[in-house]
């Protein structure tokens, strides 16, 4: 008989060559999660610029591509595959900076983009609302589809106008919108909708000085000026088109309100210069009739008046 010696088991598991498979889930095969991109200089230059805006910049010495890199007002690195906010040194002239659908994790890393106004970080991995109270200029911050379990309203900048922390659990939080319009007093837009309490007021009182500033024939620069008393940074430029719309509208109004009352005071005109023709005419042809009226009477005399002439005549006629 033959026999069979196995090497013992932990040398089966040691020799056993690893799987050149995806690993298997329930539903199936998945492939393993990428790992994260660094933000560099060169991924953000190739986001944000144009093709023809990209050949230009790699045409540049060193020192002209950093210049070119500190004049960019808007960085794109959404869907970017990013894992942390970092390396934006260089980019300090910033105003808008889209980080959308990344990695992130954290809110980091922001005090190189002093004139940062505008902050799309919706769709990442953040847990808590920290360090933005470095951006004194922002006014627009999407968070929301973010994993934020606590309202920490006071680490929101004051200066934020438009606001939206949708799909976030910090929303269930007691008193949510209350705690955030005491924080934020230029606040106009929520998760996606307006703020219906104090801006129907603002925007009423500014419609009344609008009108008032129409209605006394005011200049269309104190006009203009009354639009933007009450607007602010990107709250104005959403709103700002609406409004002008709505001013240039009711100025057309007045005008054409003004044009009929005109036009109506020239046919009311028109009308009295007729009747007034008419009378005139009317007692012209009374004048003549009463003067082809006289005339006749002179032209024909009666007849014994002319048979006294005529023997008159007769009489002094030499034979």
């Amino acid at each position: 008989s033959l026999y069979f010696t196995y090497p013992p088991v932990s040398c089966l598991l040691v020799c056993v060559p690893p799987c050149s498979t995806p690993a298997r889930s329930m539903d199936g095969y998945f492939d393993p999660e990428p790992r994260p991109k660094a933000v560099s200089l060169r991924l953000v230059m190739e986001r944000s610029l144009t093709k023809p805006e990209l050949a230009e910049y790699d045409a540049l010495d060193a020192d002209e591509a950093l210049e070119r890199a500190r004049g960019l007002k808007s960085l794109h690195l959404e869907w970017s595959n990013i894992g942390e906010i970092d390396n934006l040194e260089p980019f300090d002239s910033a105003e808008v900076l889209y980080m959308q659908y990344n990695r992130i994790e954290r809110i980091e890393n922001l005090e190189c983009l002093p004139r940062l106004q505008f902050l799309a970080l919706q769709g990442n991995r953040i847990s808590i609302i920290e360090n933005l109270e470095c951006l004194h200029a922002l006014e627009f911050l999407d968070l929301s589809k973010n994993q934020i379990a606590e309202l920490h309203e006071r680490r929101i900048p004051e200066t934020v106008n438009i606001l939206n922390l949708r799909d976030n659990p910090c929303t269930q939080a007691d008193r949510y919108r209350e705690r955030l319009l005491a924080r934020l007093p230029d606040l106009v837009r929520l998760d996606g909708s307006d703020m219906a309490d104090g801006v129907a007021v603002a925007e009423a009182s500014t419609s009344a000085s609008i009108l008032d500033a129409i209605g006394r024939d005011a200049s269309a620069a104190e006009v203009g000026e009354q639009l933007l008393a009450v607007e602010k940074g990107l709250g104005a430029y959403y709103r700002k088109g609406e409004m002008q719309s709505s001013v240039e509208a009711r100025i057309k109004d007045q005008i054409q309100a003004f044009s009929n009352e005109a036009l109506a005071d020239v046919e009311g005109f028109d009308r009295r210069i007729e009747e007034a023709m008419e009378r005139s005419k009317a007692r012209r042809d009374h004048f003549e009739s009463e003067r082809r009226g006289l005339r006749g009477t002179t032209s024909r005399p009666s007849t014994a008046d002319a048979g006294v002439v005529v023997g008159a005549s007769e009489v002094s006629v030499p034979p």
